[in-house]
């Protein structure tokens, strides 16, 4: 049957069959042979390829299931033709996405491309029926549609692209695959209540009055400078509150008391396909602060399939691209490499918090200018088939430069990172510069922030991603650390990746006893668990980079051995390094016994808000070790 089918259809004559099976032959229907599918389905497996210069009339589906995509020489001159009565699926994974030629859907025919499947069309894409993209009921992927735009898409019929967005009490941020789409998509009422839907878009130009003084993360909820009027500045309706149509390439972001599933529709001309799209950008200097608070602007990705920001142009914008991701609270990074010919950092030093080089459709986002007349050009060959399970990376670093990817995370087991990063190349500087990205403060949500601090001229700014040049005779690199805690609580550093190829030592030193610091070598013991204060604390963390000849005090590396013991907030801490069980016994001023507890190794805490305000002696004792240390309790 298999030989049957190739000897069949090589010849330029019409076929009629109930269903094609390529179990692994390699097709041919010549540039004056049509196949007809009447009643049956069209399904590609083991292999199976299909050289198409003429055309293929379908009543079914379209499925693939080899390890290809279906049609080789691609050169837009052969064709499928959607003919059928009923609903018709076009079955593609993203691993083996159909790459059509030209693709027609006549005239009363509806074909679905399902969730989580993908084509490409190279040739014209004529809709004169009715083509859908679904999504999933959730944020996986949906469908991957990509249109040739010199070719164009064309038709009379109607096209739909559905998009769900995990709204449900939270701010999702979006964007629009599609022209002419009214507001009320996201702005209509879903509950019954008199909830009132939100959308808005981000004001570069808003400026706080006064100017903050400087940079923390307090300043975003201080209603001295009222950051939040931005949002409001930017909010999409009209004076009257009427809905109006939304632009393509500028991203939104919208909150409801329940999920979104978003239908955009449309003629096939309102898709969006062009060959580029280049939002428009703001940089307006009005802060104070070297223009931390200036220059952000939301953007997002127009078409229906996700982009690689690796091919976005950029001019007077930071290499950096800024994702909010709803369910974690917090934002995400991807930054995609110095433009020169000088060092080019990848792998794990590039992404923060999961993030990664491929924007999911129908996904707004951040992107910081640096100086006046900023610009994107978001073109079409940045378009692929990705399975935006979003922001994942698994690439590694090479290992030619030094780097250190830091988190921390709280009890609730909500977290934040950040990297540290350095070569030996003179056009990296100590100061902010092209190499770093800024920090992105997650605010009103409860999760630890975690940065680095460099200065820019006069300022002291908070960065996500920290780029630094070293010399081969730089013995230590000592790089201080910002945390925000949004509650009281025990906190957790550990190490995501690090390299350290010209420092054989990275440590964590933790200075909440400025005349006893500790040092965790990160290399040995790659976590730490400690209290930290509600608030912003920018001068009790830093990291040592140190080869193993700095002359760095013997004390101070003892403290790796050995064990803490402090108090705060009625709480008394005993953290031990090295040992692992051990007793813990309080003794007042009178030698009497007031307390005792079972420690293990790492970070111990005790409620002693039970004892009176005063003085206490503090015993920490196993087998082999024992310490005592006198602790007050206030």
């Amino acid at each position: 049957m298999k030989n049957f089918l190739v000897a069949f259809l090589v010849l330029p004559i019409l076929g009629w069959a109930q269903g094609l099976y390529n179990n692994g032959a390699n097709i041919v229907v010549s540039s004056s042979g049509n196949v007809v599918i009447s009643s049956g389905n069209f399904v590609n497996d083991n292999g199976g390829l299909v050289d198409l210069d003429g055309k293929i009339y379908l009543t079914g589906n379209f499925t693939n299931n080899a390890a290809n995509h279906v049609f080789t020489n691609v050169d837009a001159d052969g064709e499928v033709i959607f003919n059928g009565s009923g609903t018709q699926n076009i079955n593609a994974p993203i691993a083996n996405y159909v790459d059509f030629e030209k693709v027609t859907i006549n005239s009363g025919s509806s074909v679905v491309l399902p969730a989580a499947n993908a084509m490409t069309v190279n040739g014209t894409f004529t809709v004169n029926g009715t083509f859908t993209s679904e999504t999933p009921s959730d944020e996986t992927m949906g469908g991957s549609l990509i249109a040739d735009p010199t070719e164009g898409v064309a038709g009379t019929g109607t096209v739909n692209i559905k998009r769900f967005f995990k709204v449900n009490g939270r701010w999702q941020y979006v964007g629009v695959p599609m022209t002419d789409q009214p507001s009320s998509i996201f702005t209509e009422n879903t509950t019954s209540g008199n909830f009132n839907p939100n959308l808005y878009t981000y004001d570069e130009t808003y400026d706080a009055n006064p100017n903050p003084s400087d940079i923390q993360y307090s300043n975003f909820q201080d209603a001295t400078y009222n950051f939040n009027q931005a949002w409001w500045n930017g909010q999409v309706q009209t004076t009257a509150g009427s809905p109006v149509n939304l632009t393509p390439a500028v991203g939104y972001i919208t909150y409801n008391e329940n999920d979104i599933t978003a239908t955009f529709t449309g003629t096939p001309d309102k898709l969006n396909n062009n060959a580029s799209y280049s939002p428009t950008l703001t940089f307006t200097s009005n802060d104070g602060n070297s223009d931390y608070y200036d220059g952000w602007n939301l953007v997002s990705n127009p078409y229906q399939s996700a982009i690689d920001w690796d091919l976005v142009g950029k001019t007077a914008i930071s290499q950096t691209v800024y994702l909010w991701d709803g369910d974690n609270g917090n934002y995400v990074y991807y930054y995609s490499g110095s433009t020169d010919d000088h060092v080019h950092f990848d792998g794990q030093s590039q992404t923060l918090n999961g993030s990664a080089r491929y924007i999911p459709p129908m996904q707004s986002f951040f992107v910081k200018a640096t100086a006046s007349n900023p610009s994107i050009t978001i073109p079409a060959s940045a378009r692929l088939h990705y399975n935006s399970q979003m922001w994942k990376n698994e690439d590694k670093a090479p290992v030619d430069y030094d780097f250190l990817k830091l988190q921390i995370e709280n009890e609730n087991n909500h977290y934040d990172q950040t990297v540290v990063r350095m070569a030996e190349d003179e056009s990296i500087s100590e100061a902010f510069d092209s190499y770093d990205a800024y920090k992105a403060y997650a605010v009103y949500t409860d999760v630890p922030q975690v940065y680095s601090l460099v200065s820019d001229g006069n300022t002291i700014v908070p960065v996500a991603i920290n780029s630094l040049p070293v010399s081969v005779e730089e013995e230590m690199k000592i790089i201080p650390l910002g945390v925000v805690a949004k509650d009281d609580g025990i906190y957790t550093f550990s190490v995501v990746d690090m390299n350290n190829a010209d420092f054989d030592k990275i440590y964590l030193k933790d200075a909440k006893i400025p005349s006893d610091p500790v040092y965790i070598d990160l290399t040995l013991t790659p976590e730490y668990q400690t209290f930290i204060p509600q608030g912003e604390t920018k001068d009790r963390f830093s990291l040592v980079f140190a080869k193993s000849t700095t002359d760095i005090e013997n004390s101070d590396i003892d403290q790796n051995s050995t064990t803490k013991i402090y108090t705060a907030d009625r709480m008394l801490y005993v953290n031990m390094m090295n040992q692992d069980n051990a007793k813990v016994s309080i003794y007042n001023t009178l030698g009497q016994n007031v307390g005792t507890f079972d420690a293990y190794k790492g970070l111990n805490h005790y409620d002693v808000n039970y004892l009176p305000i005063g003085q206490y002696t503090v015993r920490v004792m196993n087998n082999n070790y024992s310490k005592v240390e006198k602790i007050i309790l206030q």
